[in-house]
């Protein structure tokens, strides 16, 4: 079994504390622009569904980097890696809807 250094397995778990935090910003962002009515209701929805995901993705991709430490495998790499790229996928959809939001008339 090959296993990543321990500069690897520091720089995951940066990488997925800040997923965390940044999931966290996502949600408040979404919370005030409800607050302040600017988002409709199907809005509302499915930017809760992005952050819903971002933040499941975003808790496994910390807890596999937490695993990396006891067990630097390759194979928890990868799947660590994997969880990154679903949180920033969910991501991409989230900014994609916060791009759609128009203007009170």
């Amino acid at each position: 079994m090959h296993k990543v250094s321990k500069q690897t397995v520091e720089e995951t778990q940066r990488h997925a504390q800040k997923a965390i935090e940044h999931t966290k910003e996502i949600q408040q962002l979404a919370k005030s622009l409800e607050t302040e009515d600017k988002i409709d209701e199907e809005q509302k929805e499915r930017i809760e569904a992005c952050v819903k995901t971002m933040q499941e993705h975003a808790q496994k991709f910390k807890n596999l980097a937490d695993r990396l430490t006891e067990h630097p495998s390759t194979d928890v790499f990868s799947e660590a890696v994997e969880e990154h790229l679903k949180v920033n996928e969910a991501h991409i959809k989230a900014n994609k809807e916060f791009q759609n939001i128009q203007p009170p008339a």
